[in-house]
This record gives C-alpha cells, structure tokens and sequence, in this order.
C-alpha cells in the first residue's frame, strides 16, 4: 500500500503507477496499444514519468524532518531547531612562546603572519612570558608546522618575538552531511536535565567537538584515568578560540549539584548565587597520526583526486572526539570514492612510528590528529 502508512510513506513505483494507469484505460477502449514505441504507450511513459516524480517530491517532503536521511536546508533546518547551525569551516590554531619584557600585555587580535602568508590572530589578552594562543583569520586546511608563525606585524611595546615550538592543530573543511548528522545527535539532549549526554552536548555546541566525559558514580574507586571516586572529568580538545572561562561556566551550568569536578586545569567562575566556584577540567593532547597509502585511479577523470582524499583523510581524523580510537579499516571509505580510487596499500601509525593496520589507541585525555604533511600518497602511473 502506497502513501502514508504506519511503517512510513510508501512512495508508489514506476512500474505500479503505469499498470494502474493501463488498467483503467483498457475500461473505456480494451485495443489500446500500450507498447512503448505506439502513441498511447508513449503518452502513458510521460504521464507516468510525471506521477513517479510527484511521489518522489512527496517522500523528499517526508523525509525533511528525519535527520538521518534529510539533505542540503532541511538538513540545515533540522539543526537550527535544536540550535545547532550547519558546521562551518574550522580554523587553525597553534600556542606560541613569547619573549619580551615580562609583564607586557599582547593584546587580543594582534596579527602574526605565518611562513606561507597565512594571518593569525591571537585568541587573548596574554602577558609576557605566557603561553599565546592563535587562530588562524581564514578557516579551513591552514598549516600550522612547527616554526611558522613567527613574523609579527601588530608592534606592541615590550614584545619582541613570538616562538613556535610544537605543531598547531590544522582545520578542517565544512562538515560533511553525515558529520553533520552525528553532531546534532551529540546535541539533541542539550535543553534537557543536568546528565553527562546533556554536557557533552553543551560542549560540542560552543565548537568543542572533540570532547568525552568521564562519570565516576564509585564511591571508593578512581578510574583508569584518574578520575576520582564520586566526580567527574570533562576532556576537551585544544581550545583554540573557545574561552576556558566559557567551558568552565557551560561545565557548571550542567553539572549535577554538588558533583565535584577533576581535570589538569581550572578556571574559577561565579555561580547562580554569585558564590566563586573553581571549575576543573582537562585539555587533551594531540596523538599525532601518519597515513601512508598507494593508490590506482582507474577513472580517466583524476583532475583533483589526490587532493580530495587528503581532504577527506584529514576532516575525518580531525573530526574524530578524545577517547575514539583511529580505526584503519574505516579510512578506506574516505579514499575509493574519487577518481575510483583501488587502494593497492594503506597503512596508519603514531607519527614516527613504524606503519601498519593497527588501529591507532585514543584514550579519555588524548585526541587524533593529523596534518596535512603526514599523509604520504603516492599514485600509482602517475
């Protein structure tokens, strides 16, 4: 039965919709000629082709309001209702050290530039020596290696340079659909009571994707990561523009009373009642990923091939929350759709690590990430 139905719509087929069609003319004149290549049959291919597209109209319409199959605004629409826009672009973002006279204060939004030309602003007000936060001025795949940014071009009285010792966290492309989807599942619960979902949720909407919590309800026993009897732990990834003050409010805001909190840093806000409360939470390190692979396209058009599954490599790795695992039986997904791409070998490891299929540990205070100059394709012909 074709419509709306208890399962669902039903959308009615082609071939349903041109039987029923037949059958009601052969009423009125039993020598129609409904052949394909006869005038009536022809007639009834085209009224037929009409009728099967209002039905598929009718089952995208259905569709729109289910996040897992809705696509393109409807997909968008559904995010908004929960508060969630369509995940744009991410930025670049890298800690330098900083030199100068001590005490002198670098303001936010001053502009350092990097070896590539790529502008970067800083995140905070940040007193010298202390550690500064930038973020790149244009979202998307920024490199961020070690050693690059280090030309500035706001003068501050008192700073002198700016030192780049450890790689940033490069950004990643718009989301795609499906990860679109995902994060709006982290999401839905966020309006909801004070639960470790409803957190988790909170979290991932300032833009803190990669993020776990972990809820010791034991009253005696800490956990593996130290998270101590009767507490909890939220794990983020690096901030980048995010406010540790803003996470530290979020946390209280959704917390249970009276639940303690644990982690490798703290902020101290104010709550409902104006009393100081320090907050604590962990910021993950990065577990830096290589991915070595050796293609063969065999479509005729590669114009772009390789770049597109760099780019797909590095938003899947890079969108991927602390404590999940980088699973090597799964980036085969994210290469064999462009160019037809036969994957001859695929290997992954810690970076500096010797290669293999392994899937690649990622615990509760950890994160995947992956540059740009790690993924080492080679093509085959090429």
């Amino acid at each position: 039965m074709a419509g709306l139905t208890r399962a669902g719509f039903i959308p009615e087929t082609y071939q349903t919709i041109k039987e029923r069609i037949e059958s009601r003319l052969e009423v009125y004149n039993p020598g129609f000629d409904f052949s394909a290549d006869s005038p009536d049959g022809q007639l009834i291919g085209i009224m037929t082709y009409e009728l099967s597209q209002a039905w598929a109209q009718l089952n995208n319409v259905y569709n729109s309001y289910n996040p897992q199959v809705a696509t393109g605004a409807a997909l968008r629409n559904l995010g908004l209702i929960t508060g969630l826009p369509y995940g744009v672009a991410n930025r670049s973002y890298a800690t330098l050290e900083t030199q100068g006279v001590a005490g002198t204060i670098i303001p936010r939004n001053s502009l350092l530039v990097s070896d590539s030309g790529d502008e970067f602003y800083t995140s905070f007000d940040t007193a010298i020596p202390s550690n500064l936060q930038v973020v790149a001025k244009v979202p998307g795949l920024i490199p961020v290696n070690a050693g690059t940014i280090t030309t500035i071009t706001t003068p501050v009285t008192g700073w002198t340079s700016a030192t780049q010792t450890t790689p940033g966290t490069m950004g990643g492309l718009a989301q795609t659909e499906q990860q679109f989807r995902n994060t709006r599942q982290r999401t839905v619960m966020r309006n909801y009571t004070s639960t470790v979902g409803v957190l988790q949720a909170r979290l991932v909407s300032l833009g803190l994707s990669q993020t776990s919590i972990s809820n010791n309800t034991d009253s005696a026993v800490t956990m593996p990561d130290g998270t101590p009897p009767n507490t909890i732990q939220v794990v983020v990834g690096e901030l980048g523009s995010v406010d540790p003050v803003v996470v530290a409010k979020t946390i209280l805001k959704a917390n249970a009373i009276g639940c303690p909190t644990y982690g490798n840093t703290s902020e101290i806000v104010t709550d409902s009642q104006g009393v100081a409360v320090e907050v604590f939470f962990s910021i993950a390190s990065a577990v830096s990923v290589e991915i070595d692979l050796d293609v063969t396209f065999l479509s005729e058009n590669t114009a772009g091939a390789t770049d597109n599954i760099k780019t797909s490599l590095l938003s899947h790795v890079n969108s991927l929350s602390s404590n999940e695992n980088v699973i090597w039986s799964r980036l085969f997904g994210y290469v064999t759709p462009y160019a037809k791409a036969q994957i001859n070998t695929l290997t992954i490891s810690v970076k500096g690590a010797t290669q293999g299929t392994a899937n690649i540990p990622v615990n509760s205070n950890q994160f995947a990430s992956l540059l740009l100059g790690d993924i080492n394709l080679t093509v085959d012909g090429v």
